[in-house]
């Protein structure tokens, strides 16, 4: 049976999980001629991602406590919302590393049209890249981002998150 005019592969052959595209879809190189490196991301852009990332992150950890509240009619105790802190934390580094690990990005950098730049191996960071990437952003954040506008004022412009992984975060 033949299926003519529909797209996809050939009869008789599913594509693999290998050759989907995980990583983002770019245009073509540009000419070695007009190639230039790519400057690090600017500190508006990375702030949208980071807000973009800690606002669905907040999200999934406080809306059950404001609906089991409003529910049962009482807010939780002081530790109930310190565990409910580190249950936003573990949160926090699982979907940050794992974006990053399985796609190259967490979904804050898609929506500022950020990618971290490739490296030798390859365009997604490891599982060590990853985690040290976040441990960074997480330090960052613990000091309400002052090493990002010192590091803007700095001639490489690099933040923590960018030295401690050994990739920098580019515009795409």
């Amino acid at each position: 049976m033949s299926r003519r005019g529909v797209p996809g592969p050939p009869d008789g052959r599913e594509p693999r999980l290998a050759e989907f595209p995980l990583g983002p879809v770019t245009a073509a190189a540009p000419r070695p001629d007009t190639a230039r490196a790519p400057g690090p991301a600017p500190v508006s852009l990375r702030w949208l991602a980071a807000t973009a990332d800690l606002a669905a992150v907040m999200l999934g950890v406080s809306l059950p406590i404001v609906a089991a509240a409003a529910l049962a009619g009482r807010w939780p105790t002081p530790r109930g919302l310190a565990w409910a802190a580190l249950f936003a934390v573990t949160c926090s580094f699982g979907t940050t590393v794992a974006a990053l690990f399985l796609f190259g990005r967490t979904p804050g950098m898609t929506l500022a049209g950020l990618i971290l730049e490739s490296d030798a191996t390859g365009p997604r960071p490891t599982f060590g890249q990853a985690t040290r990437r976040w441990l960074g952003t997480a330090l960052c954040a613990a000091t309400l981002g002052l090493p990002v506008l010192l590091a803007k004022g700095g001639g490489e412009g690099l933040t923590p998150a960018d030295r401690l992984s050994g990739r920098r975060l580019v515009e795409e």
